[in-house]
């Protein structure tokens, strides 16, 4: 994994070194720069596989004409390299990236879909004058882009194309509403007017100075009715098996990320298959037992015979990484289990340049919380409005407030969030921290004109990119779409990055994908339980209290660490004055916000977290 950044049009080399050089921690153990002509790249190189420098990037092809800069992994890159072998192509390395150009040079633009990996990258072709970027199905890894003045300016992350001097920064005042909505900008708009996330299973052709894109890869869009359980478990079985080994493949120390949860237990599982020496794995804990599962995490440890590692983090180191994270992140993404996966990084760093994630399982398996509220959905709404309105809702408002991590009362409230909106927007609404009539509260004047559109009109344009799949089909796709690829796998990129960690993730390789979203929804969700195909397939192999586990989450006491710990810095982080300078909020209403919550008469703290963190954004990004 690295940092890649570029440009087609004006530049030179010293512009490309300035670029890279803030993308430095991607890649600390090389970097490199080439330049020829109106086409620049440059890389910052995490070396994983061949660690000699046979594997410094830029590269060029054998024949000279194709130069790429890679980000990521590919992970069925030995297949291909004895295809093209066979062919008679000779590799100069034993690099993965040398594999995607002599496979550019035999089929073109063709190969892109052929890759399976986590990748993004650019791949000038001086022969026809193309410029491809290029972003991997499920958009693992990010790619950036902007046309400034004519010259498409590209990066892994937004703050290497303002060392561009064509690149100027202004805020996309639309994003605001996006972020306020879903916690992230949902890609291909960033929080930056004009700069651009490439769209997973993606690629954009610059040539003669137009941009056209193009999509290599699309999930099926239906269900496979006849499918049966025996041989739905077989088959994900095997496809987990050979994800999990080919992405336990590297020149350097592997480890798992095991929060003694299904999904982790699951790949440390596999990844202890016919390993001579036991597979380190790493976990965090806090000292609050509500939020804590280190106890779970030893537990499935201990079954499987790891090396494991275990770290238990109080409030103050989660204030320090909450600064770091700040520092560096410079599009806002509101969700606290980032400080978490950033102390788990640092810790599992230690000891392994590479890590395995449980990432995807939930969206491809019906595991969150909400597909259950999702059950109770259509029976709330049958019962007479009077019952909703007289009695259900009157009762929920008077449950006292709880801080514990997912309470009853918590649950209760966002339920009847979901139940206000239509049922293809409720998964949403039990997502999301502002509301639509949130959001105009909290708006100043200057900026109320963002919520001109429709709040969920990104769900209706995903929906119908599959207009015919089975409604279970189309909420799995909108969380892979949306959820997934901006909040987690951002979150994961980003703070991983930091410390110069890789993190891979087995579930989200395509033929996973593919079985999983084929799969029935029986399958998936029994009774009041999701995820059933993958704990009948762990319930022999895992012990019964970590295969039965409910979804926990990487979850955060920040809503009592605001009333105690971090109060002085919720006030100075969000004080009147600072809201006032920046001039989208309404300081009235966010003092409302905090008043509420420090008396204990509601719980805002999902609220309060998506605020602090986008004026830490703006106080480090958005004004500089």
């Amino acid at each position: 994994m690295c940092g890649i950044a570029g440009f087609v049009g004006s530049g030179d080399a010293g512009t490309l070194s300035g670029m890279i050089g803030i993308l430095s921690y991607r890649g600390p153990d090389d970097s490199g720069v080439w330049h020829s002509g109106r086409v620049g790249f440059a890389h910052a190189r995490l070396s994983i596989i061949d660690l000699s420098s046979a594997g410094h990037q830029p590269m060029q092809s054998g024949s000279g004409m194709v130069t790429i800069t890679f980000n990521g992994e590919i992970y069925n890159y030995r297949e291909l390299r004895k295809e093209l072998e066979h062919d008679g192509k000779i590799f100069k390395s034993k690099s993965d990236t040398e594999v995607i150009l002599e496979l550019y040079e035999a089929y073109g633009e063709e190969s892109f879909k052929r890759l399976q990996g986590m990748f993004a990258f650019a791949l000038h072709d001086k022969k026809n004058d193309k410029c491809f970027l290029v972003r991997d199905r499920m958009g693992e890894k990010p790619l950036y882009w902007t046309i400034a003045q004519g010259t498409l300016v590209f990066a892994s992350e937004p703050k290497a194309l303002f060392k561009h001097p064509l690149v100027s920064k202004c805020i996309n005042p639309q994003a605001i509403a996006s972020y306020l909505t879903y916690d992230a900008v949902l890609t291909p708009e960033s929080i930056f007017e004009g700069v651009h996330k490439l769209e997973a299973a993606t690629y954009v052709l610059y040539a003669n100075g137009k941009i056209t894109t193009h999509t290599y890869w699309k999930p099926p869009q239906q269900i496979d009715s006849g499918m049966a359980e025996y041989d739905a478990l077989a088959r994900l079985d095997t496809a987990l098996k050979k994800s999990v080994s080919l992405q336990m493949i590297a020149d350097v120390p592997v480890g798992v990320f095991l929060s003694g949860g299904l999904d982790s237990s699951t790949i440390a599982y596999y990844a202890g298959l016919g390993r001579k020496e036991p597979v380190h794995t790493f976990s965090i804990g806090f000292n609050d037992l509500s939020y804590d599962e280190s106890f779970y995490a030893r537990e499935a440890a201990a079954s499987l015979g790891t090396k494991h590692h275990e770290r238990i983090v109080t409030a103050e180191e989660v204030m320090g990484a909450l600064l770091a994270v700040a520092e560096k992140l410079d599009e806002p993404v509101a969700d606290p289990a980032i400080l978490p996966t950033y102390l788990l990084a640092q810790f599992a760093r230690e000891h392994v340049k590479v890590a395995l994630g449980g990432e995807g399982s939930d969206e491809l398996f019906g595991g969150y919380q909400t597909f259950t509220a999702e059950r109770f959905l259509r029976a709330y709404r049958a019962l007479p409005q009077i019952v909703r309105r007289g009695v259900i809702e009157p009762l929920v408002a008077a449950l006292p407030v709880s801080h514990k991590y997912f309470s009853f009362d918590f649950k209760a409230r966002q339920f009847l969030r979901g139940a206000e909106v239509e049922e293809k927007y409720a998964h949403q609404a039990w997502l999301e921290s502002f509301n639509a009539s949130e959001k105009a509260a909290l708006l100043s004047p200057a900026f109320k004109d963002i919520l001109r559109k429709k709040p969920y009109q990104r769900i209706d344009e995903y929906l119908a990119e599959i207009p015919n799949a089975d409604r279970h089909l189309q909420t799995a796709y909108l969380y892979l779409r949306m959820y997934m690829l901006d909040v987690l796998l951002t979150k994961v990129d980003r703070v991983s990055m930091y410390h110069s960690l890789e993190v891979r993730a087995p579930f989200l390789d395509v033929d996973v994908v593919d079985l999983a979203l084929r799969m029935p929804w029986k399958y998936k969700y029994r009774g009041m339980t999701g995820k059933y195909i993958l704990r009948q397939l762990m319930k022999d192999r895992l012990p019964p209290k970590i295969v039965s586990r409910k979804k926990h989450g990487f979850g955060l006491p920040v809503g009592q660490w605001f009333r105690k710990e971090w109060k002085e810095f919720l006030f100075d982080t969000l004080s009147t004055k600072r809201i006032q300078e920046a001039g989208i909020f309404s300081p009235p209403a966010v003092n409302k916000l905090i008043a509420e919550h420090l008396s204990g008469e509601r719980n805002h703290r999902k609220k309060l977290w998506s605020l602090l963190v986008f004026h830490l954004w703006y106080a480090r990004w958005g004004t500089r």
